[in-house]
């Protein structure tokens, strides 16, 4: 008996404590809940729980459904994509239901970041348009801020960077309007994101700093470990590996805090690459192999490529080749795997420009609407007086917007044409042609100068009887091509073609000029030191053996996407004619760079002048043999 009025006691007081609550208590601990989520989401879900359980007793559904959409962040931080998306669908319906226009675009904005997360970025850009659209209705700038990173996430995520930066500034713009200061460090990583990419290193490293104060100042933790995980990329760049590591423990700490396990792994793996770089073989084949098997679990290819690719350098700095040999092959077949994705970011890009550019037209047609019905209601007014005026001037606004509405359309037509023929153009290296129209003509010029490297294998393929690419000389080239292709990516290096036994390749536009000339002329030593490797077995057998010659020159190029069927990327200019002749005034075995190319890494290589060559214009040229890297 006792027993059961303690109970009846007990159900008392959580009654009373429940109905003590007001709707503003429910709301302000919602609130904190929602500036938590950034520290500790685990315990953010517990804490919406309960909120959620209390609203639900009192009937505030404005309270229970915030609560819900919580939750369902809170399971979006630790990896649970699929519970998210439930939690924050049941938070829509209610919202709908009382209309809650403020919470219901910030349902759809975190439905658009699962969206994202899964690459569909279709369905990201719908619901991050939702998210602008119903934030606009109210003025609501927190949202609007949301909606816009939102958007500029999607083209940085396409390679759209440019237009990833006017969206980041405007979502920046819109959370100062709001006073949504917890919003300012995810927006200035992402902006220090792009200057990186840019190869502003120095710019990206003082946006990273700032962004990390920013962030202590609001307890934003995650976005916090994700600044310390570009510091710890950008410092393994520059080869300061004991500065590397520093950041990436404290990346790895936070994100294992917060629960963000998918960003964890990727700072393993990053922390792998810096062991890998140390010779620490053991503990970096330890560690990749864990971010392989995640990588396996979640699907995400990129993870498991850069593991793969880790596993192989390991096994072969440690001498088991086998091994090695079989991560190389899963490493290339994740690489085409990552290739296919590639094309399709590609085309969804295309696709999204032309429903941007729709989207951009549609909102002048109805400004211009907005502004007929405006000027139309002013008119009413005077209608008493001047109704056979106002009957013309209405006349010709609705003339006016009907020619406006069609040509518009026209217009908008016009566009989804031209876009379609360009997304179809890409898709003829994957579909029959029947099924495709043909490529429109595109050329740019690269920013910047760069480094052009040209490279001939001694085949002697002329000499070998009937058909000169027999299938020895192919196998064993294809051999040396993929060498040198491992070679060029660790070095930034773009390649170009092959023709025959030439190989041409040019440095990424991504770096600076003088990084640029050092990457190429380091990858041309390393080129150098695995063709004397391999000819090594075949001299001692009494073997012949393939040489080469390299030419490097540093100057402007012209690049671009050539021919409408089976297009292809390449390059022209003085720039490649003349590293061409730079290999031909070589020496097998040799590296011949030019005066150029020389001021530019001369305190980085130790390099001996070898003459002057004159090129078809009369001019003359430097040229320089490069001996070996300077201590």
């Amino acid at each position: 008996m006792k027993k059961f009025y303690l109970a009846f006691f007990c159900s008392l007081l959580v009654a009373f404590s429940v109905r003590a609550q007001t709707p503003a208590e429910i709301d302000k601990q919602n609130d904190t809940a929602e500036s938590a989520l950034n520290q500790n989401p685990k315990d953010v879900l517990i804490q919406a729980e309960k909120i959620k359980a209390v609203a639900e007793a009192i009937g505030y559904k404005k309270g229970m459904a915030k609560a819900i959409a919580i939750m369902g962040v809170a399971n979006y931080k630790i990896d649970d994509y699929a519970k998210a998306k439930i939690l924050i669908s049941d938070a829509v319906t209610i919202n709908q239901q009382i209309s809650d226009t403020s919470n219901l675009a910030f349902c759809k904005y975190w439905l658009g970041n699962i969206e994202l997360n899964q690459s569909k970025y279709n369905n990201a850009l719908d619901l991050f348009q939702a998210t602008y659209e119903l934030a606009e209705k109210i003025n609501d700038k927190k949202n609007i801020a949301r909606s816009l990173d939102g958007k500029a996430s999607i083209y940085e995520a396409l390679g759209e960077d440019d237009k990833a930066l006017t969206l980041y500034q405007a979502a920046l713009e819109a959370a100062k309007q709001g006073n949504f200061n917890v919003w300012y460090p995810g927006v200035m990583q992402s902006m220090g994101n792009l200057a990186y990419k840019k190869g502003k290193v120095d710019s990206a490293i003082k946006i990273y700093n700032e962004a990390i104060i920013a962030s202590d100042e609001v307890g934003n933790l995650n976005n916090k470990a994700n600044c310390y995980q570009k510091l710890a990329e950008i410092y393994y760049g520059k080869k300061q590996s004991k500065r590397a590591m520093e950041y990436i423990q404290q990346a790895m700490a936070l994100f294992q805090q917060t629960g963000s396990m998918s960003s964890f792994s990727y700072s393993r793996l990053l922390m792998s690459y810096i062991l890998l770089s140390d010779r620490a073989y053991k503990v970096a084949i330890d560690l990749a192999e864990m971010s392989l098997e995640e990588g396996k679990s979640t699907g995400e290819i990129q993870l498991q490529k850069d593991a793969a690719q880790v596993l192989y350098y390991a096994y072969l700095g440690m001498g088991d080749k086998g091994k090695a040999l079989d991560y190389h092959i899963l490493f290339h077949e994740l690489s085409e795997a990552n290739n296919n994705e590639t094309l399709t970011k590609k085309l969804v890009s295309m696709e999204l420009e032309a429903n941007f550019e729709k989207e951009r037209q549609i909102a002048k047609v109805e400004e211009a609407k907005r502004d007929a019905e405006l000027g139309a209601q002013i008119d009413k007014q005077r209608l008493v007086k001047k109704f056979a005026i106002i009957g013309i001037f209405l006349f010709a606004i609705i003339a006016g917007l009907a020619i406006f509405a069609f040509n518009q359309k026209r217009k908008d037509s016009s566009l989804i044409a031209r876009e379609k023929k360009r997304t179809d153009a890409l898709l003829l290296n994957i579909l029959p042609e029947e099924i495709v129209n043909d490529l429109k003509k595109a050329e740019y010029k690269v920013n910047g100068q760069a480094t052009v490297l040209f490279a001939d294998i001694k085949t002697q393929a002329g000499k070998t009887p009937g058909n000169p690419f027999v299938k020895p000389i192919v196998s064993e080239l294809d051999y040396y091509y993929r060498a040198f292709d491992e070679i060029a990516a660790r070095h930034k290096i773009e390649r170009i073609k092959t023709v025959g036994d030439a190989y041409l390749c040019i440095s990424s536009a991504a770096v600076s000029e003088e990084d640029n000339a050092y990457n190429v002329t380091n990858a041309a030593l390393e080129i150098i030191r695995f063709v004397k490797q391999a000819q090594q077995p075949k001299a001692d057998n009494g073997e012949s053996f393939f040489e080469i010659s390299i030419g490097i020159h540093t100057g402007p190029v012209i690049a671009g996407i050539i021919g409408i069927r089976k297009f292809s990327y390449d390059v022209w200019g003085d720039t490649v004619n003349i590293a061409a002749r730079m290999e031909q005034h070589g020496e097998e075995g040799k590296i011949n760079i030019s005066g150029g190319t020389y001021k530019l890494v001369k305190n980085r290589f130790i390099c001996v002048f070898r003459g002057e060559m004159e090129t078809k214009k009369k001019e003359k040229i430097d040229m320089y043999f490069v001996e070996r890297a300077a201590v």
